[in-house]
């Protein structure tokens, strides 16, 4: 159950219905594709911090 569900009481015509649960997807869709995109960069960046610190590329920087 999703909180749009909440929200709204269900409609009786099952037919109408059908282009409201096709949005919903897209938007629930468009939510885990950009939770995804965002951990993967965070993963990313954490390995380039930890790269740097492991090479000392971070000593060089400092001097």
């Amino acid at each position: 159950m999703n909180l749009a569900s909440l929200m709204n009481p269900p409609r009786k015509h099952e037919e109408d219905a059908a282009p409201r649960r096709l949005q919903l997807i897209r938007i629930q869709t468009t939510v885990l594709l950009q939770g995804a995109l965002s951990a993967a960069q965070e993963s990313v960046k954490s390995f380039r911090h930890m790269r740097d610190v492991l090479t000392g590329a971070y000593a060089q920087a400092r001097t």
